[in-house]
């Protein structure tokens, strides 16, 4: 019998913890712009009474995820724990690290292996190369998809439908001035990307970054995720990157397909 993933099916509002989604919502309310947050600010942004704000921020530094001056609370490193016991549990990321390895002992790039997740693609695992890129995309970094080659190529997996519903809902920023920005051109960029059955970007995240990205698939030719390269664009032209990385992200695809 085929097991069926709990996310695939309908759970009842019975079955949910109300409690635990706010102390996620809580945890997840913190982030580069809101770094630190009074009681009041957090119930205004999960939609909380203030008394319930301040109650689970204090829970949170009862059990040394949060700390707090007595005004404003800020997360702890201990937060960390929680990202890590899915890269401990998970068997994907952990299966996935050795091809990696040997992908950046090939090329001398950083490689990663990332997923969509909403509207971002996020960096599940990564291998560093020896010299040091500005972007540090380590395991957890989330980025726009739009302005990741990993995020495209997974954008470009989409059904057409959730492809439009996608670009209908997002807002395009630009990070760079060669950010694209204008949803036409990035819409031809994915059917490109969609057709050549890889993405290369250039200066869309950061000045003097770019991204090579495959598909990843399993053996049933379902997408689990994508593939990528990181590298810094003074290393080598647009055409010797291509040369250089494609063969070699496409043969590890083809190698993990009976891993994932």
């Amino acid at each position: 019998m085929k097991r069926q993933e709990l996310s695939d099916v309908e759970v009842a509002k019975r079955d949910l913890i109300d409690g635990l989604i706010t102390g996620i919502n809580a945890i997840t309310a913190f982030n580069d712009d809101t770094a630190r947050l009074t009681a009041s600010e957090l119930s205004e942004k999960i939609n909380i009474s203030r008394s319930a704000a301040r109650r689970y921020l204090l829970t949170l530094v009862h059990i040394g995820l949060a700390a707090t001056d007595g005004k404003y609370f800020w997360l702890t490193p201990k937060v960390l724990n929680l990202g890590r016991s899915y890269i401990n549990s998970a068997r994907l990321p952990r299966a996935i690290v050795p091809f990696l390895q040997r992908l950046t002992l090939q090329l001398q790039e950083s490689s990663n292996y990332s997923v969509l997740e909403g509207d971002d693609v996020v960096y599940v695992s990564r291998v560093n190369a020896p010299r040091v890129l500005t972007t540090g995309f380590e395991p957890g970094t989330r980025l726009p998809a739009y302005t990741s080659t990993a995020g495209r190529v997974l954008l470009a997996a989409l059904p057409e439908a959730e492809l439009h519903s996608y670009l209908e809902r997002i807002e395009l920023v630009a990070y760079t001035h060669l950010t694209i920005t204008d949803k036409d051109t990035l819409f031809a960029e994915i059917c490109t990307i969609r057709e050549q059955g890889f993405g290369m970007t250039e200066n869309q995240f950061e000045i003097g970054l770019r991204g090579i990205s495959v598909p990843l698939k399993n053996r049933r030719g379902n997408l689990v995720g994508a593939l990528s390269i990181s590298m810094m664009i003074s290393s080598c032209s647009k055409a010797e990157a291509a040369g250089k990385c494609l063969p070699a992200l496409q043969a590890a695809a083809n190698s993990m397909m009976q891993w994932v």
